[in-house]
């Protein structure tokens, strides 16, 4: 009697732990795209001036700041990202090879802007502006949206969707039974990107009328690794 009390829970335990170790799962990863218009674009430019003093390029950069404020009056900005940076002054020396000796070049001013344009359609009149009123560098714009986070939640349930049938396929291809998810996880979560469809090319920027800018759309992706279960 003593031997059947002793034996009865180590069968038992030998036979769930059989179970545990027959358990099949099926990990499969699944990817959604939705494409989106943008509605405003981010913008920065720097106006740059070197001179014999310090107070001479700090002169001509405010003067070149002020006319670049003066032409986004009338243009559809955000004035609450409307900031102007603080200003850099440096002395510029350059390498004389005949010499072997830095020469004094002067001290160059640099302050940056940094907005937000609200109609996309004004994006050409803008550059031009900013190039024709004395920024010396005009990054490239970038796009968004505010429907961003609803197009993301989209992408996820056609990427949890593509996840979903690519596991039936292979269940049925194994013979399993897919069961419900055990774990689910999504990816990093990258910017939208941008898929161009017709850019401006810089010189354009020089011309009498304004270029037109055709921004694209924002797509915007997500991934999702999901484990099912399984049974024969």
């Amino acid at each position: 009697m003593i031997k059947w009390t002793l034996w009865a829970p180590v069968a038992l335990a030998g036979y769930f732990f059989s179970l545990a170790t027959s358990a099949q799962t099926l990990s499969v990863e699944g990817r959604g795209t939705v494409e989106i218009d943008p509605e405003y674009a981010s913008l920065s430019a720097s106006v740059s001036h070197t001179a014999n003093t310090a107070a001479a390029a700090q002169a001509a950069v405010d003067r070149a700041m002020t006319s670049l404020f003066e032409g986004l009056e009338d243009l559809p900005i955000d004035a609450d990202t409307l900031e102007a940076g603080q200003l850099r002054i440096q002395p510029r020396y350059r390498w004389n090879p005949r010499t072997e000796a830095q020469e004094f070049q002067g001290y160059e001013a640099t302050r940056e802007l940094d907005f937000r344009l609200l109609a996309l359609e004004a994006l050409g009149e803008t550059l031009q502006s900013l190039a024709e009123r004395g920024a010396t560098r005009v990054d490239t714009p970038v796009y968004g949206s505010s429907q961003v986070d609803a197009a993301r939640g989209q992408a996820l349930a056609l990427a949890y969707a593509k996840a979903r049938s690519d596991a039936n396929a292979l269940a049925d291809a194994a013979g399993l039974t897919l069961g419900a998810p055990d774990t689910i996880s999504t990816g990093s979560r990258p910017p939208p990107a941008l898929r161009a469809i017709n850019r401006a090319t810089p010189a354009a920027l020089s011309a009498e009328m304004a270029p037109r800018y055709e921004p694209g759309l924002l797509s915007v992706s997500a991934t999702v690794s999901v484990t099912f279960g399984t049974s024969p």
